[in-house]
């Protein structure tokens, strides 16, 4: 089968370009085959039919030959018949000699029934021994009308006079039997490349099955399931081939990230007991030195850097295995309330309106993500924090929004990745690193909720976290861990992103 265009396989699949391809070559070998055998058959049957009325006509002219009588009309009467049916189509013609006294011309002798009363069937006088065939000639009969035939002339002699033999051999079952299978043709032909269409769809579907299941696969898998593995297909064909290339390239990205996270674990707990040095050191050599305000901005960036090795160091441990989030009580207005006074290094102060709302869940990851998103707010807004904590039905609501510029639509799945830094905050001063709304993704997905960003009426940015309300989540008979460890608990949490929903918000679940 040829290779279907690039511009098919591209805008219908390789499936369709597959069926398409296929009914085209059978669409042109059946053409070909079918044009053929119309041919040959009508070949043969003609064939056929002029060796039936060469013979006929040579018997009518052996016959005339034979009759020695001077009588040379009696002789064509009896040659005509003795050999042919009254319904065949035959005559006997006689060339008389401009000689002979008060005769001339050619002259009909005797013809069959069917054509009596009816002229020369043709001018064809051949010379004795010779034999002239038309293959297509339309001849006059009285009742029957033009009749499509195959006309034989056949040259002898009677009496010393040359005479003609015109026989005449209807086509009639020659062009009813090309008819029918012309006819068949016109219906089969469609038929069969309908057939061998579906046929190849069918059979190319079953085919790139295996490579469907592979790409099921694949997109399926997070950076969190590397550990999966395509299928391979029992065939060890170019698929099979496929499969196990891709398992192998699977395997190498899961050690690359491996060393990676690994890496990033390990440099961040490394960097803990040398940022603690550093602090110490500091606290101390401002009591002496002479320049209190270079010693606070390196105080200043020795606390931004052990927060930024904190965030790695609580991402790495939830990529490596999921964050197991503690089971206990926690009341979120508390939480909330905390933040009302909260110095930090941005003026705008965060205005909290809570009603008492209760979750099962780590209190210490619960407050770096409620935490998290005010800062966020903080360093975004204009005059005004606004952080609310409501019950929604079986859920748990934290809203924090701020009169900022908001976040356009087309950022709002980026804001939630790590390191990601929209252009009106890649400033060094606004103290952000990437990593607050990735914990608190990581964060909200390990608690089974969902966060959410939308737009305020006033255009500022609205986070909205979503969480199983305390008496709706039943608490887990299971010993009580670190807030940081990861476990079983978060790493059956699964987090997609998708961009829409009301005011082109953007949810993290």
């Amino acid at each position: 089968m040829p290779e279907a265009p690039r511009w098919t396989r591209a805008r219908v699949g390789v499936r369709v370009a597959s069926a398409l391809s296929a009914a085209a070559v059978v669409a042109v070998a059946l053409v070909v085959a079918g044009a053929s055998l119309v041919f040959l058959v009508g070949l043969s049957l003609r064939t056929t039919v002029e060796e039936t009325a060469t013979q006929r006509a040579a018997q009518v002219a052996e016959r005339v030959s034979l009759n020695f009588g001077g009588d040379e009309r009696k002789n064509a009467i009896d040659a005509i018949n003795a050999v042919t049916a009254p319904d065949q189509l035959a005559q006997v013609v006689i060339d008389y000699s401009p000689e002979t006294p008060g005769e001339g011309g050619v002259e009909v002798l005797d013809s069959t029934e069917a054509l009596q009363d009816v002229p020369r069937m043709s001018e064809l006088l051949p010379a004795e021994g010779r034999t002239v065939v038309l293959p297509d000639v339309r001849i006059g009969v009285a009742d029957r009308g033009a009749v499509h035939a195959v006309l034989v002339a056949t040259g002898t002699t009677t009496v010393g006079r040359t005479v003609a033999v015109l026989y005449a051999e209807p086509l009639g079952s020659v062009d009813a039997a090309t008819d029918t299978v012309r006819f068949y043709l016109l219906f089969g032909v469609p038929i069969l490349i309908l057939v061998a269409g579906a046929a190849t769809y069918g059979f190319a579907g079953r085919a790139l099955r295996p490579v469907e299941a592979i790409r099921t696969q694949v997109a399926a898998m997070t950076e969190k399931d590397l550990a999966q593995r395509v299928p391979v297909p029992a065939a060890r064909d170019e698929v099979g081939r496929l499969a196990q290339t891709m398992n192998a390239m699977i395997a190498r990205l899961e050690d690359a990230q491996g060393v990676q996270r690994r890496f990033v674990a390990d440099a961040s707990h490394e960097l803990r007991s040398p940022l603690a040095t550093i602090g110490a050191g500091l606290e101390l050599l401002q009591r002496d030195t002479s320049d209190p305000a270079t010693v606070t901005a390196l105080q200043g960036e020795t606390a931004r850097l052990g927060r930024l090795v904190d965030a790695l160091l609580l991402l790495a441990r939830a990529d490596e295995r999921g964050l197991r989030p503690r089971r206990e009580e926690v009341d979120l207005d508390e939480v909330a309330e905390a933040e009302r006074g909260r110095p930090g290094e941005h003026q705008v102060q965060a205005e909290v309106r809570a009603e008492p709302v209760r979750v099962i869940g780590d209190r210490g990851q619960l407050v770096r993500v409620l935490r998290n998103l005010v800062d966020n707010a903080r360093r975004h807004a204009r005059s005004r924090v606004l952080v609310t904590v409501v019950r929604d039905g079986a859920s748990a609501v934290i809203e924090v929004s701020d009169d900022g510029l908001g976040v356009a639509v087309a950022d709002r799945g980026r804001v939630f990745e790590r390191f990601v830094r929209l252009d009106d905050a890649r400033a060094r001063s606004d103290g952000g690193s990437g990593l607050g709304l990735a914990i608190v993704a990581e964060v909200v997905a390990a608690h089974r909720g969902s966060v959410e960003l939308a737009q305020t009426p006033g255009g500022g940015a609205l986070f909205r976290v979503r969480l199983p309300a305390a008496a709706e989540v039943p608490v887990d008979a299971e010993p009580a861990g670190s807030g940081d460890e990861p476990g079983a608990a978060g790493a059956g949490v699964q987090r997609a992103v998708s961009t829409g929903g009301v005011d082109g918000a953007s949810t993290i679940r």
